[in-house]
């Protein structure tokens, strides 16, 4: 039995996701993912009369004889085709806040895949909003001397808007 491991009073008992138990320990989650989304259509037309001109006016410049202006222009769109095909197949930044009995869990996941955990006590962790003169809004977790920002993958105004829900299930943690 690969799944079932000893509990501190000697029995077997499952732990993960299919167990019903690991369900009940932990609370409310809150996931927060940057906004990503597909180029529209009227966006690659955008895109594609850009290339045409582009194309247009580097042959004009060919046949001046100024021919290095061609390879630059292609290279310039060339660049700017991988730019865009690169940011469509890479993943969202997303961070996971979620709220167990005893602990709250920050888990970020970068463009990669790549995930860092970090607990921090229910009872003792509070939420400090730092509003900023350039219009920016900063989330903190703040656990005696440790501070995490949170919410890196979201806008000013959706830190403004998350900010209630996180504070309100630290309050609920509390009692």
């Amino acid at each position: 039995m690969p799944y079932l491991c000893q509990s501190p009073g000697g029995t077997r008992a499952a732990k993960g996701p299919w167990d019903p138990a690991y369900y009940a320990t932990s609370g409310p989650a809150i996931s927060m993912t940057a906004p990503r989304s597909a180029l529209p259509w009227n966006a690659k037309r955008i895109l594609w009369i850009a290339v045409a001109v582009s194309a247009v006016m580097s042959l004009r410049f060919a046949m001046l004889g100024a021919w290095p202006v061609l390879i630059f222009s292609v290279l310039d769109i060339g660049g700017l085709y991988v730019a865009l095909h690169i940011f469509s197949r890479s993943r969202p930044p997303e961070e996971r806040l979620r709220f167990h009995t005893d602990h709250i869990e920050l888990e970020r996941i970068d463009t990669k895949g790549r995930s860092s955990k970090i607990a921090l006590p229910a009872y003792w962790t509070r939420l400090e909003t730092q509003e900023r003169p350039d219009g920016d809004c900063r989330l903190w977790l703040v656990f005696r001397q440790e501070r995490h920002p949170i919410g890196m993958c979201l806008g000013a105004t959706e830190r403004r808007a998350i900010a209630p829900q996180i504070h309100h299930a630290l309050q609920s943690q509390r009692n």
